[in-house]
């Protein structure tokens, strides 16, 4: 199986998705934050690193600092029926950990997961019955996390009551702070459901295209902002991936997963392949989907791949890659029996310490990437834990400090230091400019002025 590409062609334009409502939810955050007692932050579990907004930590852990109570906070990871279920655990001990957060994970139509996440909230509220007469839980989470749906869930498990809260399959549907909602009687429980927040910026190169696939693929972004054809190839490639690290375990392995090729509507003699165009006319030819004069309809065919994927027929997925490569794992603690030898990291990642195993594919292609291979429970725990601390360390590298504005705000304050930059340039020429008056709208230097010292310079210099 040598057809599997070495890397993927991301895309080199990231587009970024940080609408009005989302920068208005994040200004009123604050000053919502000093009447909850609860924050529950929702997550997606076939996403368990993409779906973090660092924003919310920021904000409650400003709210810590000041005046305000102590809250407490609870990850909640939703749609785990569409997930891996092998990675729950350990991700519930590396968050617990590397940043001190209790994890769960909730189909919100299974009434025992609701239940644990309920028993959760009135547990808190029982606790603090004397001082919290009203217990206030309030939902974050990006957009289309499962924030509503695990809401109206919440209701239904406990009041016994119908849907209170809007919920769609694309991201968006909440656009404003909800009132509150009761979701339990004795002790009184009541919920917030506010706006998907995503991040103003998802990042540079390789890393900001691959995570604004993933958020497309699983409805978290707008799916007109990526072009149709690179999410159904990524998925394509993550799906070879996968079948490739796993066509060496048993067939009766529980890390074994069913193939694409039999949960996808195939001819039986169709054979694994990473050319898209190939997929979609097998898959066009079955499903009958065809445009005027016969044409295969590739676009009819994709839509049906990627609602497949949503819709978790083709399996349970977690597309964030939880086992790192042997070349960016910390080496595993050793007993003082193991030291010196030099095996240890292979035999932890279960390859054999005489011959380096690569996947069949890998193996004949150009550039070979890192061995990797499906540790035994015990090792998954340490690498889960590896790639945790190591998304968590970039994430404040590369956002330091998170800010609400959107990119429009951040382009304003941007052409404001400018502006402030040239007037000062301008006073030490001897230009008398007057100190600039932000926010008014009657201000001497506007933009279209036709007053002041810094007006007329700027004209006679055109």
């Amino acid at each position: 199986m040598s057809f599997l590409r070495p890397t993927f062609p991301y895309p080199a334009r990231i587009p970024s998705w940080f609408a009005g409502h989302m920068s208005r939810s994040l200004r009123e955050l604050p000053s919502l934050l000093e009447n909850i007692d609860l924050v529950i932050e929702a997550r997606d579990a076939r996403l368990p690193l993409t779906s973090m907004n660092p924003t919310f930590e920021t904000m409650l852990n400003r709210a810590r600092k000041g005046k305000g109570k102590e809250r407490e906070k609870v990850v909640v990871y939703t749609k785990r029926d569409l997930a891996e279920k092998r990675y729950e655990e350990p991700l519930k001990k590396a968050f617990l950990e590397h940043a001190g957060q209790r994890v769960m994970f909730a189909d919100t139509r299974s009434d025992k997961d609701v239940k644990d996440i309920l028993k959760y909230a009135v547990r808190i509220a029982k606790d603090n019955a004397e001082t919290i007469p009203d217990l206030r839980v309030l939902v974050v989470g990006m957009p289309n996390v499962g924030k509503s749906s695990l809401l109206n869930a919440l209701r239904r498990v406990g009041v016994r009551k119908g849907k209170a809260f809007r919920t769609g399959a694309e991201a968006g549907i909440t656009r404003k702070l909800t009132g509150t909602v009761r979701i339990y009687d004795d002790p009184s429980v009541y919920v917030y459901d506010t706006p998907g927040v995503m991040l103003p910026f998802l990042g540079r190169g390789e890393d900001g295209a691959e995570k604004g696939l993933k958020l497309a693929l699983t409805a978290g972004i707008k799916e007109s902002l990526f072009e149709q054809d690179a999410m159904v190839d990524y998925l394509l490639w993550k799906m070879n991936k996968r079948l490739i690290i796993e066509s060496e375990l048993l067939d009766d392995d529980p890390n074994k997963h069913q193939s694409y090729l039999s949960l996808l509507p195939l001819p039986k003699d169709f054979e694994p392949t990473d050319h898209l165009p190939t997929l979609l006319d097998a898959l066009s030819d079955r499903l009958g989907a065809l445009k005027k004069g016969g044409e295969r309809d590739h676009e009819a065919a994709s839509a049906f791949l990627i609602r497949s994927f949503r819709e978790g027929k083709l399996g349970g997925y977690t597309l964030d890659d939880l086992i790192l490569p042997i070349n960016q794992l910390a080496p595993t603690p050793t007993s003082h029996e193991d030291e010196g030898n030099g095996d240890h990291l292979l035999n932890t990642l279960s390859i054999p310490s005489n011959d380096t195993v690569y996947p069949p594919s890998f193996s004949e292609v150009e550039s070979i990437p890192a061995p990797i291979s499906i540790p035994q429970s015990g090792n998954l725990d340490y690498q889960v834990s590896q790639a945790v601390k190591a998304y968590l360390s970039q994430s404040k590298e590369t956002n330091p400090s998170i800010s609400s504005d959107s990119l429009n705000q951040q382009k304003k304050a941007n052409k404001r230091v400018k502006l402030e930059e040239r007037d000062a340039k301008l006073r030490a020429k001897g230009v008398n400019v007057p100190v600039r008056q932000w926010g008014e709208r009657n201000s001497k230097l506007s933009k279209k002025s036709r007053s002041g010292e810094a007006g007329k310079f700027a004209r006679s210099r055109r």
